[in-house]
């Protein structure tokens, strides 16, 4: 835009553009968060940097990313010399430029094709300004704002006045989305689609001639030029033509056609005023016959139909917010925006639907309401604030695990988790991907031993070839519960089930410390088989579904577990733990104990039975048999910090204060973040030196 002295339309706009970038601005500050998935590029990027190339395990060439330019550019600012605490906080900043640069081709994409004049056409940037995804993926730390502005200046350069010099630059840009992307390809097709079907219909003597095939190589070469070197670098380094990522995910099946449908659904519950934003629009130019070849709403409605076709087809996206729908929201809502400037209204009143638009896009208020807790989160706005505080927790948790995981893993020894992000980066150790997206083995050669059923959307696993790795830890990232298939199969194995336990650790955080969980192998477990012959699936299925329905009622859950030990192996000693935990919030003390002392007999790594048991027996004065669960607590777990506060306490019951002391001692030395085993420690040396001595053995004369 121009701007002019003395034109208050002209200033009004910039006013109005001034407003929509401070009004993302805004929004963007509220959602700051950086996604989980953002750690894996980070990761990559870090191997580049050390010499180590574009792996994501030493020596183990698996393309685990689907963002190589935004890798590229991340990496090259180590390469320059800066630091990672600095390039990741860059990352959100360089989506955030990426988004406002967006903001700004918006502007000048609808003062070049919009039906109304300045200053209202501009009031569409609202429409962008206050979409809450849009906002939330820009500052995430990942590709996704980077690959929206290469998207819009293509669009943006297509869309100009017809000129070598425009398609050539509209090519090109389509290939550096391309390799941001793979998803750049298809937007490509959908111009060069568009571009020979406005020459089919204008003029279909000419559609094919010289001139035309002139302009047609003009939108091709440069982007089969900058793409085409990647993917012959791809099959030489990787040795496949697409990521892993493609192989991991991807699939035809009713499973993912109905993923992709609910992805779909869902986005325009959110944001399109249940598919109206779209069909009325769409029904509105058809019957104006405005939909021309030359009109920029063609290109605009063949890609968000090609678009909407494609994501249902690889069954949305697992990360919630509608992250796929924003690279063509500029695209939507110039669509919504010139139906209400050509729906035969008073200016005044077009204006006033489009700030009533904006504010329902900014709340959302039609989505599908979802629980979060006790509060039922009922528009877009609430839901996206969870899911960052979901995001930012969930990061904490795996950066603290990560850094763990450093310290107690040797440089070959291994470990395995379905969430992969912060984990990885932190823990700077080989790492098997449980879903296969940065293993080609998982990727390439999945199991189906739990038969059909869909847990996540990455479905794929492999557990015999995970358990003859035989990592030095799994990690779930919901803890001791399995919820993706990859986890759940794990417990069909008898290598895992008998020969891995639940292991309690305490480690440092930001706010202090907190206990988590991790599966660890049992001495001996390499000799265990793999096979279980003649297990029933659909245990581990009531298992899974017990611990969730725990909140739902206690009666319930006990029923589910029952119900999974008459089908559950011999050996699966976990339901009577949980059994017993109940059974004692419910105050059936006895009823509680049997199931705890049965768990241990089946299973004496049954941490927490011991801790309900050492609890039981120290409550009622029995300190030597709390002595005996709380001193098979630390043996089995040497990093849960509870074990040795517990069992010191027991102790100094007993009298044992020079053993209470050396153990506070270790916790203190092995946990030097909380200050509670330092003051433990204290209080214990006071006890001893306030406590009886034994009088001295009598001496004799020779």
């Amino acid at each position: 835009m121009r701007l002019k002295s003395g034109n208050p339309g002209r200033l009004l706009s910039w006013a109005i553009l001034l407003g929509a970038l401070l009004l993302f601005l805004w929004q963007a500050k509220t959602y700051n968060f950086i996604q989980d998935d953002s750690y894996i590029t980070y990761r990559y990027a870090q191997n580049i940097i050390t010499g180590l190339g574009p792996v994501f395990n030493p020596g183990e060439r698996v393309e685990g990313y689907t963002n190589f330019l935004w890798l590229m550019l991340l990496a090259g600012l180590g390469i320059i010399g800066l630091p990672f605490p600095i390039i990741i906080p860059l990352s959100q900043i360089l989506g955030l430029v990426c988004a406002a640069a967006t903001i700004v081709l918006f502007s000048l994409f609808i003062e070049r094709h919009s039906r109304s004049s300045p200053p209202f056409a501009q009031l569409g940037l609202f429409l962008l300004a206050t979409n809450g995804a849009f906002a939330y993926w820009s500052v995430s730390g990942m590709e996704t704002g980077l690959f929206t502005f290469l998207l819009a200046a293509a669009f943006f350069s297509y869309l100009e006045p017809a000129s070598p010099r425009n398609r050539i630059l509209a090519s090109t840009l389509f290939g550096l989305a391309g390799l941001t992307r793979p998803e750049g390809a298809l937007f490509w097709a959908i111009v060069i689609f568009h571009f020979l079907l406005s020459r089919l219909i204008r003029d279909r003597s000419k559609a094919f001639n010289r001139d035309s095939l002139r302009h047609l190589a003009h939108l091709v070469l440069p982007f089969i030029i900058l793409v085409a070197p990647h993917y012959l670098w791809r099959l030489s380094y990787y040795h496949r033509l697409f990521p892993n990522t493609f192989y991991a995910k991807t699939g035809l099946s009713a499973s993912y056609l109905k993923s992709g449908i609910e992805y779909l659904v869902t986005f325009y519950k959110a944001y399109g005023l249940w598919g109206l934003a779209f069909l009325v629009p769409l029904l509105l130019f058809t019957a104006q016959k405005r939909l021309r070849p030359e009109s920029p709403l063609l290109l605009a409605a063949l890609t968000l139909v090609i678009h909407s076709l494609y994501t249902v087809a690889v069954g949305g996206d697992v990360l919630r917010i509608w992250r796929f729908f924003v690279p063509v929201l500029f695209l939507f809502y110039y669509f919504l925006s010139e139906a209400v400037w050509t729906a035969p209204l008073p200016r005044f009143l077009q204006s006033l639907i489009m700030f009533g638009l904006s504010v329902i896009n900014f709340f959302g208020p039609f989505v599908q309401p979802i629980n979060a807790g006790k509060a039922a989160l009922r528009n877009v706005r609430a839901q996206i604030l969870w899911n960052k505080t979901l995001e930012i927790g969930l990061v904490e948790k795996m950066s603290a695990t990560g850094l763990w995981l450093r310290e107690r893993l040797r440089p070959d020894e291994w470990f395995a988790a379905t969430t992969i992000g912060a984990v990885s980066f932190y823990s700077e150790r080989n790492m098997i991907d449980m879903l296969g997206l940065t293993d080609s083995t998982i990727a390439l050669h999945p199991e189906n031993i739990l038969g059909p059923k869909v847990y996540w959307k990455e479905r794929n696993y492999n557990t015999r070839y995970l358990l003859e790795r035989l990592p030095r830890f799994i990690y779930f990232s919901t803890g001791i519960k399995p919820s993706a298939a990859a986890e759940r199969a794990l417990f069909l194995r008898t290598r895992f089930r008998v020969g891995y336990y639940p292991c309690l650790f305490t480690m440092a955080e930001k706010k202090g410390w907190v206990d988590e969980i991790i599966y660890q192998p049992k001495p001996g477990c390499e000799t265990l088989p793999i096979e279980t012959p003649g297990v029933n699936p659909e245990f581990i299925d009531l298992y899974n579904h017990a611990i969730n329905v725990m909140r739902l009622g206690r009666d319930t859950a006990i029923a589910t577990f029952q119900r999974c030990l008459e089908i559950a192996p011999p050996d699966f000693a976990y339901p009577y733990e949980w059994l017993g935990q109940l059974y004692l919030e419910a105050r059936k003390t006895e009823t509680g104990i049997a199931h705890l002392e049965k768990a241990v007999a089946i299973d004496d790594y049954c941490l927490t039975s011991h801790i309900l048991l050492g609890n039981h027996y120290t409550r009622i004065r029995d300190f030597v048999r709390g002595r005996e669960h709380f001193s098979k607590v630390v043996r089995y777990a040497p990093d849960y910090y509870s074990g040795y506060a517990n069992l010191s306490y027991v102790l100094t019951q007993l009298g044992n204060y020079t053993e209470a002391e050396s153990l506070m001692s270790q916790a203190a030395s092995r946990f030097p973040f909380i200050p509670d085993a330092r003051r433990r420690l204290e209080q214990i040396r006071v006890l001893k030196t306030k406590a009886p001595q034994p009088e001295p053995a009598p001496s004799f004369a020779r």
